[in-house]
């Protein structure tokens, strides 16, 4: 029987949200049957045999509505494999005290939420994107904070994406194998 995962994702300008296609193509891509939801549309959410779920990390602080929906159903997530992800502009660098201040910002933010356990947490580097419909859906305010950001991080870092597609790819495969 082919398990049914939700991929679940709490994004801002859409950066989560491309990761969380790229999750679904590579868990469809071995034999996985996926549907990829914004959070902050997710319902009848009780059909799946497994969950994937994730949010940004900005300013220390994860999205609202990802918080929101591992606190309104930790009873079902509880019971059933639950995998956590992380798209965080700190993880510019993989570098183990950047995934530990990063993990440490995700713990502290999930202190009220009742237990979960989790199979895994991936953690990846994010980016500041300003094109795409999750971004254009923003409030004018929210696209010249963004505007702002990826001017600073581009000055200050020479680049504005720091995902790592390849280590999502194997993550993600990894990630099969604990759900088969």
């Amino acid at each position: 029987m082919t398990k049914n995962i939700l991929i679940g994702y709490s994004t801002w300008s859409g950066v989560t949200h491309e990761i969380a296609d790229a999750i679904a193509k590579h868990l469809s891509d071995t034999g996985f049957q996926t549907s990829t939801v914004d959070l902050k549309k997710a319902s009848e959410v009780n059909d799946f045999d497994a969950y994937v779920l994730g949010t940004s990390i900005h300013a220390s602080h994860p999205n609202k509505s990802f918080v929101n929906f591992l606190k309104n159903n930790h009873s079902l997530l509880s019971t059933k494999p639950t995998v956590l992800f992380v798209v965080c502009a700190n993880l510019f660098q993989d570098t183990p005290e950047n995934r530990e201040e990063t993990l440490n910002w995700l713990k502290d933010s999930l202190k009220n939420v009742p237990e979960i356990p989790y199979l895994d947490i991936g953690l990846f580097g994010g980016a500041t994107i300003t094109e795409g419909s999750d971004y254009q859906k923003l409030n004018p305010f929210a696209k010249m904070i963004i505007k702002s950001m990826k001017k600073t991080i581009v000055e200050k870092l020479g680049n504005e994406d720091f995902r790592d597609w390849e280590k999502i790819k194997t993550w993600t495969k990894e990630i099969a194998k604990k759900l088969k």
